[in-house]
Order: structure tokens, then C-alpha cells, then sequence
């Protein structure tokens, strides 16, 4: 192969994913900090926790996890439901559920394999 072929290749490959980039830039942004990637993968396992629950399964404080989850929210990662006294979150960005998936991010009964 030549290098205008390769040179070809990568220009038409960069071409058809330029319009997603600033999506997984903002991505990679969320995912980049500790907290927020321990909250998106204990919620991948057990959607529907709670705050409480979500700080018991990731050592952190409750306010450090309401924090985080109002910056995702902001973000549209993640979404919350009145349960009665409890708020349950979950993850609803389907490209930080892909991307957790490559990162190995366990299932549980509660969200079996897919």
C-alpha cells in the first residue's frame, strides 16, 4: 500500500466518525474521574440504587456521590425516579454503557448479560 492509500484511509476514516467526536470527548471527559466512573459501574450492575446504596457499594461519602450524580445528570447519564422516600438512579447513556462494556464492567441478576 502506498502512503497517499494510507494517507487516504485515515483521512476517510477521520471523516466519517468527525461529527461523534465531540460526543465521546464529553465521554471520556465524565469517565476520566474516579468518582464518576465508580458511580457509572456499580449503577451498570445494580440500576435502580439509591445514594445510600450507591455510597455503601463505592466507599464514598453521600454527599461526594449526590455531587456526582448531579453532575451527571446535567449531563444526561444517568436519570432518576421517585421511589416512594428513595430517588434511584440509573444509567441511561448508551455510550458509556458501550464503553463500560469494554471496560469489562461486571453485570449483575438485576442487569443480566446483553
Amino acid at each position: 500500500m502506498t502512503e497517499i492509500e494510507l494517507e487516504k484511509i485515515g483521512s476517510d476514516a477521520l471523516s466519517k466518525v468527525q461529527a461523534t467526536i465531540p460526543e465521546w470527548i464529553e465521554v471520556f471527559s465524565l469517565c476520566a474521574d474516579e468518582t464518576r466512573i465508580k458511580l457509572l459501574i456499580a449503577m451498570h450492575a445494580a440500576p435502580g440504587s439509591s445514594v445510600s446504596q450507591l455510597a455503601e457499594a463505592t466507599g464514598l461519602s453521600p454527599n461526594t456521590v449526590t455531587q456526582a450524580l448531579a453532575t451527571l445528570r446535567r449531563a444526561q447519564v444517568v436519570q432518576v425516579e421517585r421511589d416512594g422516600k428513595y430517588r434511584r438512579w440509573q444509567l441511561v447513556h448508551p455510550g458509556i454503557h458501550q464503553l463500560l462494556h469494554q471496560l469489562q464492567a461486571p453485570h449483575s441478576v438485576l442487569h443480566p448479560e446483553h
